[in-house]
Protein backbone atom coordinates (compact mmCIF):
# COMPACT_ATOMS: atom_id res chain seq x y z
CA UNK A 1 0.00 0.00 0.00
CA UNK A 2 1.37 3.26 -0.77
CA UNK A 3 2.99 5.68 2.71
CA UNK A 4 0.85 7.75 4.67
CA UNK A 5 -1.25 10.71 5.22
CA UNK A 6 -0.03 14.05 5.95
CA UNK A 7 -2.51 15.29 8.25
CA UNK A 8 -0.38 18.73 8.25
CA UNK A 9 -1.56 19.39 4.91
CA UNK A 10 -4.84 21.23 5.66
CA UNK A 11 -7.04 24.39 5.02
CA UNK A 12 -6.73 26.53 8.18
CA UNK A 13 -10.26 28.53 8.02
CA UNK A 14 -13.93 26.76 7.36
CA UNK A 15 -15.29 29.81 7.18
CA UNK A 16 -16.08 30.69 3.74
CA UNK A 17 -16.33 34.92 4.22
CA UNK A 18 -12.84 34.27 6.08
CA UNK A 19 -9.19 34.58 4.46
CA UNK A 20 -8.03 31.19 4.14
CA UNK A 21 -4.60 29.86 5.10
CA UNK A 22 -2.77 27.35 4.50
CA UNK A 23 -0.94 25.19 7.13
CA UNK A 24 1.90 23.55 4.27
CA UNK A 25 2.81 25.36 0.66
CA UNK A 26 2.28 23.83 -2.00
CA UNK A 27 4.64 21.48 -3.22
CA UNK A 28 6.63 22.66 -5.55
CA UNK A 29 6.38 22.03 -9.63
CA UNK A 30 1.94 21.21 -8.80
CA UNK A 31 -0.05 23.73 -10.38
CA UNK A 32 -3.68 23.97 -11.97
CA UNK A 33 -2.74 23.39 -15.35
CA UNK A 34 -5.93 24.76 -16.47
CA UNK A 35 -8.28 22.80 -13.98
CA UNK A 36 -11.12 25.27 -13.01
CA UNK A 37 -12.72 22.46 -11.15
CA UNK A 38 -12.83 24.79 -7.93
CA UNK A 39 -14.22 27.34 -10.06
CA UNK A 40 -17.55 24.87 -10.34
CA UNK A 41 -18.53 23.08 -7.49
CA UNK A 42 -17.85 24.94 -4.27
CA UNK A 43 -21.29 27.57 -3.69
CA UNK A 44 -19.26 30.72 -2.64
CA UNK A 45 -20.93 33.12 0.34
CA UNK A 46 -18.67 36.87 0.05
CA UNK A 47 -19.43 40.22 0.32
CA UNK A 48 -18.72 40.73 -3.14
CA UNK A 49 -19.90 37.37 -4.94
CA UNK A 50 -22.10 34.56 -4.47
CA UNK A 51 -22.56 31.98 -6.49
CA UNK A 52 -24.69 28.42 -6.00
CA UNK A 53 -22.86 25.07 -5.65
CA UNK A 54 -22.45 23.52 -9.20
CA UNK A 55 -22.69 26.47 -10.48
CA UNK A 56 -19.46 28.20 -12.96
CA UNK A 57 -18.40 31.04 -11.56
CA UNK A 58 -19.22 34.21 -13.69
CA UNK A 59 -15.65 35.21 -13.88
CA UNK A 60 -14.31 31.44 -14.54
CA UNK A 61 -13.06 31.19 -18.07
CA UNK A 62 -13.21 27.35 -18.64
CA UNK A 63 -10.04 25.44 -19.14
CA UNK A 64 -7.82 28.63 -18.30
CA UNK A 65 -8.96 30.25 -15.27
CA UNK A 66 -10.07 33.70 -12.98
CA UNK A 67 -10.90 36.23 -14.99
CA UNK A 68 -10.36 38.39 -11.56
CA UNK A 69 -7.57 36.86 -10.48
CA UNK A 70 -6.05 39.96 -8.53
CA UNK A 71 -9.67 40.64 -7.14
CA UNK A 72 -10.70 37.62 -6.44
CA UNK A 73 -12.00 36.59 -2.65
CA UNK A 74 -10.27 35.00 -0.02
CA UNK A 75 -12.12 31.97 0.17
CA UNK A 76 -10.57 31.32 -3.21
CA UNK A 77 -7.21 32.48 -2.63
CA UNK A 78 -7.01 30.17 -0.16
CA UNK A 79 -8.44 27.06 -1.87
CA UNK A 80 -6.06 24.64 -2.98
CA UNK A 81 -7.19 20.30 -3.62
CA UNK A 82 -5.56 17.77 -2.01
CA UNK A 83 -3.69 17.05 -4.73
CA UNK A 84 -1.04 19.93 -4.03
CA UNK A 85 -0.62 18.78 -0.63
CA UNK A 86 0.10 15.13 -0.61
CA UNK A 87 3.08 13.93 -1.77
CA UNK A 88 2.41 10.45 -2.07
CA UNK A 89 -0.12 11.42 -5.15
CA UNK A 90 0.95 10.63 -8.49
CA UNK A 91 0.52 12.39 -11.37
CA UNK A 92 -2.07 10.50 -12.74
CA UNK A 93 -4.46 11.73 -9.63
CA UNK A 94 -4.06 15.31 -11.13
CA UNK A 95 -7.96 16.14 -11.29
CA UNK A 96 -7.71 16.68 -15.33
CA UNK A 97 -6.57 13.27 -15.75
CA UNK A 98 -8.60 11.73 -12.45
CA UNK A 99 -11.53 14.03 -12.56
CA UNK A 100 -11.36 13.45 -9.01
CA UNK A 101 -11.14 16.33 -6.55
CA UNK A 102 -9.78 15.69 -3.05
CA UNK A 103 -11.47 18.31 -1.05
CA UNK A 104 -8.58 19.74 1.34
CA UNK A 105 -11.09 20.81 3.90
CA UNK A 106 -12.03 17.06 5.53
CA UNK A 107 -8.37 16.31 5.72
CA UNK A 108 -7.80 17.74 9.18
CA UNK A 109 -10.67 15.90 10.40
CA UNK A 110 -8.92 12.61 9.70
CA UNK A 111 -11.30 12.60 6.55
CA UNK A 112 -10.80 12.10 2.90
CA UNK A 113 -13.55 13.56 0.91
CA UNK A 114 -13.00 12.57 -2.89
CA UNK A 115 -15.68 14.38 -5.37
CA UNK A 116 -15.62 12.47 -8.56
CA UNK A 117 -16.32 14.92 -10.82
CA UNK A 118 -16.78 12.58 -13.64
CA UNK A 119 -16.12 8.90 -13.95
CA UNK A 120 -12.64 8.22 -15.50
CA UNK A 121 -10.58 4.53 -16.25
CA UNK A 122 -8.50 6.20 -13.20
CA UNK A 123 -11.16 4.89 -10.89
CA UNK A 124 -10.94 1.09 -11.56
CA UNK A 125 -6.86 1.64 -11.90
CA UNK A 126 -4.89 0.27 -9.07
CA UNK A 127 -3.13 3.58 -8.06
CA UNK A 128 -6.59 4.49 -7.20
CA UNK A 129 -7.61 1.66 -5.35
CA UNK A 130 -4.42 1.31 -3.78
CA UNK A 131 -4.38 4.93 -2.19
CA UNK A 132 -7.88 4.21 -1.17
CA UNK A 133 -6.99 0.98 0.94
CA UNK A 134 -4.17 2.78 2.57
CA UNK A 135 -5.80 5.71 3.96
CA UNK A 136 -9.17 2.94 5.25
CA UNK A 137 -5.98 0.80 6.92
CA UNK A 138 -4.29 3.73 8.51
CA UNK A 139 -8.07 4.34 10.05
CA UNK A 140 -8.55 7.76 7.68
CA UNK A 141 -12.64 7.68 7.06
CA UNK A 142 -12.76 7.82 3.21
CA UNK A 143 -16.11 9.76 1.48
CA UNK A 144 -16.80 9.41 -2.19
CA UNK A 145 -18.68 12.82 -3.37
CA UNK A 146 -21.11 13.00 -6.08
CA UNK A 147 -22.45 16.30 -7.68
CA UNK A 148 -25.97 16.69 -8.62
CA UNK A 149 -27.94 18.77 -11.20
CA UNK A 150 -26.22 22.39 -11.70
CA UNK A 151 -27.62 24.81 -8.59
CA UNK A 152 -27.82 21.48 -6.24
CA UNK A 153 -25.91 20.57 -2.91
CA UNK A 154 -23.59 17.75 -3.48
CA UNK A 155 -24.31 14.57 -1.93
CA UNK A 156 -21.22 12.08 -0.41
CA UNK A 157 -21.09 8.73 1.03
CA UNK A 158 -18.61 6.85 3.66
CA UNK A 159 -17.41 3.86 2.30
CA UNK A 160 -15.02 2.74 4.95
CA UNK A 161 -17.30 -0.19 6.28
CA UNK A 162 -18.11 -0.82 2.94
CA UNK A 163 -14.57 -1.73 1.90
CA UNK A 164 -13.33 -3.01 5.33
CA UNK A 165 -13.01 -6.65 4.35
CA UNK A 166 -11.95 -6.25 0.74
CA UNK A 167 -8.90 -3.76 1.50
CA UNK A 168 -8.25 -7.01 4.17
CA UNK A 169 -8.00 -9.43 1.45
CA UNK A 170 -6.12 -7.27 -0.93
CA UNK A 171 -9.12 -8.09 -3.07
CA UNK A 172 -8.66 -5.22 -5.93
CA UNK A 173 -11.45 -6.45 -7.82
CA UNK A 174 -13.63 -6.62 -4.67
CA UNK A 175 -12.59 -2.70 -4.17
CA UNK A 176 -13.58 -1.79 -7.78
CA UNK A 177 -16.99 -3.31 -7.57
CA UNK A 178 -17.55 -1.46 -4.33
CA UNK A 179 -16.59 2.08 -5.52
CA UNK A 180 -18.77 1.35 -8.72
CA UNK A 181 -21.71 0.79 -6.61
CA UNK A 182 -21.23 3.29 -4.19
CA UNK A 183 -21.52 5.73 -6.92
CA UNK A 184 -24.26 4.38 -8.71
CA UNK A 185 -26.11 4.58 -5.23
CA UNK A 186 -25.68 8.01 -4.87
CA UNK A 187 -26.53 9.06 -8.38
CA UNK A 188 -29.92 6.68 -8.72
CA UNK A 189 -30.99 7.11 -5.19
CA UNK A 190 -29.97 10.72 -3.26
CA UNK A 191 -32.51 13.27 -3.85
CA UNK A 192 -30.58 16.20 -4.32
CA UNK A 193 -31.02 19.60 -2.56
CA UNK A 194 -31.15 22.97 -4.14
CA UNK A 195 -28.70 25.40 -3.44
CA UNK A 196 -31.03 28.93 -3.42
CA UNK A 197 -27.59 30.89 -3.52
CA UNK A 198 -28.08 33.27 -6.41
CA UNK A 199 -25.45 34.70 -8.72
CA UNK A 200 -24.33 37.95 -7.99
CA UNK A 201 -20.86 39.47 -8.09
CA UNK A 202 -19.17 43.67 -7.61
CA UNK A 203 -16.08 41.74 -8.46
CA UNK A 204 -13.99 43.89 -11.50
Amino acid sequence: MPASLDKRAVIGSADPDEEWSMALVPIKGRDCAGCTACCTFPPIHTEKLQKPANTLCPHCAEGQGCTVYSARPGVCRGFFCGWFFLAELGPEWHPNHSGVVIRSETIEDDTITLLVMHLSPFLVSEQFAGMVGAWIEQGVGVEFERLGPPGHLPAKMRINELLEEAVAARDLREMQKMFAWALAHIDRNHTWEPDPTPVRSALR
